[in-house]
Parts: structure tokens; C-alpha cells; sequence
């Protein structure tokens, strides 16, 4: 079976290796030497075997199986999910199956801020989803799937990517706290965060950040009042609960930037900014450059690199 979105009035024969299916037959996968399947599982429980070995995935939860060999559905209870088939190449073109296994793609993804993939690639199949973080994966499944379906206007494929690639992040970010300790992915580098309350924190900003947040909210969810949140925030991180927010927001839009023709305006609302002049601003002041001139430096070092 293919697993495949086709164009059908906006860039009609557009193909893109990618399908996002609520709640699928998940009997006779076949993503043998074709696709990488991601499953986000909602509600219940879901065993599987693959390899002799038997898989149990309880909700909240991602189950990630690469190319290499067909999983097999043992048994379902109670379960509510998001299949999700892909092939790397939709998340960008250099991303064959041969280059994420090879030994220079570490060295290539950090340099491009290209995905790495792990999950998949070291066949740890299960990645428990923080609770903070469940409404934000699944709201943006279900946009996915929205974009991928109705296809409405000429950016659908960039669109679907563009959600897709939220969910990849966050599926980063909880393999990264599980296999590497608590720690909090700054723009430099990843200091471990002492303070469980404190990870809260930012943890919350992770999984709301395209909302209209607040120092309160960030406050309440934490159980911390706003002097003892910033007095962490500032000894830990070097910055405020909102500077987090804001750089955290940039940081996902230059995913959405480099990586989709996605109009700036459209990125703007997604990352939680209420106008495209404020989105703007702060992305110059963090950035030092323009979203449009980091769009076009990215794509073309990338292009020119890895070419």
C-alpha cells in the first residue's frame, strides 16, 4: 500500500510522502523498505511485535518504527491514535534513509538544524508524551491531517509539513529527556535544569508556546509565584520566563522557515505572535536578521552544502 498525499486541485499530481490517518487499520503494515511510522497514541494501549520482541505503548505515548521491518499488531484496547506514514524526504529532500544512517548526517543535521530522528533510527519505539505537552501534539495532528486533506490553497504540502514538524520537535524533546536526563535544549547548548519545578516551567512554555501565554500561567502551572519563577529562571537559564518564551518561539520558526514556503505571516500566528510586525521585530532582535533574509540564507547554504 501506498502511503502517499496527491495534489488534487493546488498543485494537482503533487505527490507528498507523507499520510496522516486517524485511527487506521493498523493490521498488514507494510512500511518495509518504503516508510517510517509514527503513532500517536491518544487513549488506551497498543502492543505490537517486530524483530521477535513484543512492543506495549500506553497512552500518552508515540510508538516510532523505521523501514527495516513490519511491525505486527498484537493487540488494541481501548485505544484512540494518529497514524502517521512518512518518508524522512518529506520532512526535506537530503533526508534519504541512507544519509540519516550514515556517519557524516550527525555533523550535516546540526550544521543545517535538520532533524535527526532518533527515535527510529535506534529503534526505541516508545517515547512516553509529557503530559503538558499531549493537546499541543495532538491539536497539530489533526491540523496536519486537516491540511493534507482539504488542501486548500497552493501551500497545502509546505502546511502539512509544517505541523508535522511540530510534532517531530516535541518527539525529539521527550526522546531527549528520557535517553539524556531532564535537560533544557537552549540555542547554544543543553545545561541540565536542577529544579523540577523549574522544568515544569519550561516544559509548559514548550507545549503552549503558539498561545497567548502569560507570566501567570507559566507561574500557576509551575506552582511558583512570578519572583521565585523568574529568580529560577534567571540563576538556571540566564533569562526571564518570557525571554524563554520568545526565543523558544523563534527557534521554531526558523524550522518553519528554512524548511517550508510557508508565507511569514502565516508562520507569525503559528508560533503565537499576534501580528507579523511583532513577529518581525523580535526575530531581528534574537535573530540579528530579517525572517525573509534568514529564509533565503538557510535554504541556499543548505542547498549549496549538502549539494
Amino acid at each position: 500500500m501506498e502511503h502517499i498525499t496527491v495534489g488534487k486541485t493546488y498543485n494537482q499530481g503533487k505527490v507528498a510522502f507523507v499520510e496522516c490517518v486517524k485511527n487506521g487499520s493498523l493490521n498488514n503494515i507494510d512500511i518495509k523498505d518504503k516508510y517510517f511510522l509514527l503513532i500517536i497514541l491518544s487513549k488506551g494501549k497498543l502492543e505490537f511485535k517486530i524483530n521477535g520482541q513484543k512492543i506495549t505503548a500506553t497512552a500518552p505515548s508515540f510508538l516510532c518504527f523505521d523501514e527495516a521491518e513490519n511491525p505486527v499488531l498484537v493487540s488494541k484496547t481501548k485505544a484512540q491514535y494518529t497514524c502517521i506514514y512518512f518518508h524522512p524526504e518529506f520532512l526535506n529532500v537530503n533526508m534519504t534513509f541512507e544519509l540519516l544512517r550514515s556517519n557524516s548526517y550527525n555533523d550535516i543535521a546540526s550544521t543545517h538544524d535538520m532533524f535527526l530522528l532518533k527515535p527510529f533510527i535506534n529503534k526505541e519505539y516508545v517515547i512516553p508524551i509529557i503530559d503538558t505537552g499531549v493537546e499541543k501534539i495532538e491539536t497539530s495532528a489533526e491540523y496536519m491531517a486537516k491540511e493534507l486533506t482539504e488542501q486548500r490553497d497552493w501551500y497545502w504540502s509546505c502546511r502539512g509539513r509544517s505541523y508535522f514538524m511540530e510534532i517531530i520537535i516535541a518527539l525529539e524533546r521527550m526522546y531527549g529527556l528520557i535517553g539524556y536526563g531532564i535537560t533544557h535544549q537552549k540555542l547554544d547548548n543543553a545545561p541540565i535544569i536542577k529544579n523540577p519545578k523549574l522544568r515544569d516551567a519550561v516544559l509548559y512554555i514548550e507545549g503552549h508556546y503558539s498561545e497567548n501565554i502569560t507570566l501567570a500561567d507559566i507561574s500557576k502551572n509551575a506552582k511558583l509565584n512570578h519572583t521565585t519563577l523568574t529568580a529560577l529562571m534567571k540563576r538556571e537559564l540566564g533569562i526571564t520566563a518570557i525571554e524563554y518564551l520568545m526565543q523558544y518561539r523563534i527557534t521554531i520558526a526558523k524550522k518553519h522557515l528554512a524548511f517550508t514556503d510557508v508565507p511569514i505571516k502565516d508562520i507569525a500566528g503559528m508560533v503565537g505572535f499576534k501580528t507579523v510586525q511583532h513577529f518581525n521585530r523580535i526575530f531581528k532582535e534574537i535573530t540579528g536578521t530579517t525572517p525573509a533574509e534568514f529564509r533565503k540564507v538557510a535554504v541556499h547554504k543548505r542547498k549549496e552544502e549538502i549539494k
